[in-house]
């Protein structure tokens, strides 16, 4: 999995590089390229990340390493899609901001649960229970991002193109709960 990341963290870099230092007519009007670049750039640093971090010792910490690996792929590559066009789905009626809130609260409410299950060896309650305080804080960091990027980088992240910002702060954190208890059922039903 670690080769797959690299691949990715690669194209992060080489998405960032045409961003920069690409022309702005390049581009449509709601891109913010340097914004997104530089963004670009941290997705790439985090991918490659966990290899300097996590050093397993045995299988089950394998497997926890690659589950992170697969987490941050499919969060990162979801959101880049959404900052190149998908997240203006809204305008027809398709709220892709919504679907990531709910998928990644679902994802990362498995992964992560899984992960202290392998890594730290907790049961499922406590892992559970780790996981679930870790994507509720993340989400509400993530509308702090939002609202911070909007106030001093002019992103237009919150609302829609920066207006009902209430109402979609309000509907991400719905989501993100809805994902949350989806992942718990999930976990709950399928457990090892």
């Amino acid at each position: 999995m670690k080769k797959i990341a690299d691949i990715v963290s690669g194209l992060f870099v080489a998405g960032g590089l045409i961003l920069i230092f690409g022309k702005r007519a390049w581009f449509p009007d709601f891109y913010n390229p340097v914004f997104m670049g530089s963004m670009s750039f941290v997705a790439a640093l985090l991918l490659v990340s966990p290899g300097y971090f996590l050093k397993p010792k045995d299988q089950d910490q394998e497997k926890v390493v690659d589950m992170i690996y697969v987490g941050l792929i499919f969060s990162l590559v979801l959101g880049a899609l959404g900052a190149l066009g998908l997240y203006q789905l809204y305008k027809i009626g398709i709220e892709y901001d919504k679907i990531l809130h709910f998928l990644l609260s679902v994802f990362f409410t498995v992964i992560l649960t899984r992960s202290y299950q392998g890594w730290r060896k907790y049961g499922l309650k406590k892992s559970l229970s780790i996981a679930v305080t870790i994507v509720f804080l993340g989400g509400l960091v993530w509308e702090a991002y939002e609202f911070l990027g909007d106030a001093l980088l002019d992103t237009e992240m919150m609302g829609y193109s920066g207006q009902f910002v209430t109402k979609d702060t309000v509907w991400d954190v719905i989501m993100n709960s809805l994902g949350v208890i989806l992942g718990i059922f999930g976990l709950r039903i399928f457990k090892k």
